[in-house]
């Protein structure tokens, strides 16, 4: 029921969006829409792996009303970009209440903070697909245990940071196999070892 209640939400505002700026996003924007932009390709084929997704940017995909956000960097970058990227669907993301991830932080340096550690944001936890906070981010905050095939990143995780306070959350092989690596609130890992590279197929959570 509140899945239904926010779709329609969703397409409602998607509508209105569309009435005032003729027709900027093509149709009403719902769960499961075709995705548009640069990397409608990789977002086309996550929804083949997890129905439900709703396309927040240019680079960003959300599942489970945004408790699962997928950011994927710019085609021929190395790195996701800060936040949700470019071309925010601004009714999407405000209907789901992530307004403010989609806005602009200014690092110490003056750039964009890309391939940091503070490119997972405040209450998540979140897997990178390269080194040093490198790659596609995948980021999660209510989620305590699944497998990272769900969304299409199986055995290809090589650094993570954990924004999220109150869990902690242990990466393994396969379920029931060796533990790779845990993950405690406020810690990160730029790069998980040699051992652990690239083997995380599913992960769990245990109280901090």
């Amino acid at each position: 029921m509140v899945r239904r209640r926010l779709l329609a939400t969703l397409a409602g505002v998607a509508t209105t969006m569309l009435v005032a700026a003729g027709g900027a996003y093509g149709g009403a924007v719902t769960a499961d829409a075709e995705p548009s932009g640069p990397l409608a390709a990789e977002m086309a084929a996550a929804l083949e792996q997890q129905p439900g997704g709703v396309q927040l940017s240019d680079n960003a995909m959300a599942w489970d009303d945004g408790g699962v956000i997928v950011v994927w960097p710019d085609p021929g970058a190395d790195t996701a970009p800060f936040g949700l990227g470019d071309g925010v669907r601004s009714g999407v993301v405000e209907a789901l209440g992530l307004a403010d991830l989609a806005l602009p932080v200014q690092p110490a340096s003056g750039a964009e903070a890309r391939g940091s550690a503070s490119s997972c944001p405040s209450g998540y936890y979140c897997f990178y697909t390269a080194t040093n906070f490198d790659g596609a981010r995948y980021q999660f905050s209510s989620t305590c245990s699944a497998y990272a095939s769900t969304y299409g990143f199986d055995n290809t995780a090589s650094s993570w940071v954990n924004r999220n306070s109150g869990r902690n959350y242990h990466a393994y092989d396969y379920v029931g196999g060796a533990r790779l690596w845990t993950m405690a609130p406020g810690a990160s890992d730029s790069y998980v070892g040699a051992a652990a590279d690239n083997r995380m197929s599913y992960w769990s959570c245990s109280s901090a």
